[in-house]
């Protein structure tokens, strides 16, 4: 049962390559192309994150660490599909390819990082200078930010938006709704994101550590 399962997502896949080659032979193809793109990367979602959490195990990353591992193999792939490509050539292979690459490159980089870290002098912190937040450090609080809206299409297009960068129309035809409903969506859940209390308590947090500055200065 599992093996003609097997075969029945690779014939899937294959139907879905040929039908994503002739959507971008055509003039008018593009968003049709998109579709099919984004229903490939769907299907193979759950397991690129499974494979990418075993290639980078003995890293130990944080979930964090996969989610950025994960959007950089999928960015690859669709880039990999962007104009001519042989339709033949099975999507999985696309996928692992891309895997390794990028399994690789973040080892590196985070190894990289860490000799930075080891060999940069000691330096004192200015204390009148803030320590700002990492880029890594905003996504994953904008990520958490996120998944406290109660709504899950407010959740799944404000995601797409601002997390992965999908394009609105694509983010409409994805939902079947329209692109005001999506342009709504950011704005409506910015709205419930200032009135929850993770935000309230980040602001009592920045109030009182600008307090507690300002009194350093002024002593």
């Amino acid at each position: 049962m599992a093996a003609n399962d097997d075969e029945d997502s690779d014939a899937r896949d294959a139907a879905l390559m040929r039908q994503l080659a002739l959507a971008r032979g055509r003039p008018d193809g593009a968003l049709r192309a998109d579709l099919i793109l984004c229903e490939l990367l769907r299907r193979h979602a759950p397991n690129i994150r499974r494979i990418v959490r075993y290639r980078a195990y003995s890293q130990r990353p944080s979930n964090a660490d996969i989610d950025e591992i994960v959007n950089t193999v999928m960015i690859g792939v669709a880039k990999a599909l962007e104009d001519d490509f042989d339709p033949e050539i099975p999507f999985g292979a696309i996928v692992a390819k891309n895997i390794d690459w990028d399994v690789i490159d973040w080892v590196r980089a985070r190894k990289r990082r860490a000799n930075e870290i080891a060999t940069d002098p000691v330096v004192l912190a200015d204390r009148e200078q803030p320590e700002l937040p990492s880029l890594l450090d905003e996504a994953r609080d904008l990520r958490e930010l996120i998944a406290e809206l109660p709504d899950g299409r407010d959740r799944e297009m404000v995601a797409q938006r601002m997390l992965f960068g999908l394009d609105p129309k694509r983010i409409a035809k994805i939902h079947d709704t329209t692109r005001g409903a999506v342009d709504t969506a950011p704005s409506r859940a910015l709205k419930k994101l200032v009135a929850s209390d993770a935000v309230q308590s980040a602001r009592q947090v920045r109030d009182v550590r600008d307090l507690t500055r300002s009194s350093e200065e002024e002593s």
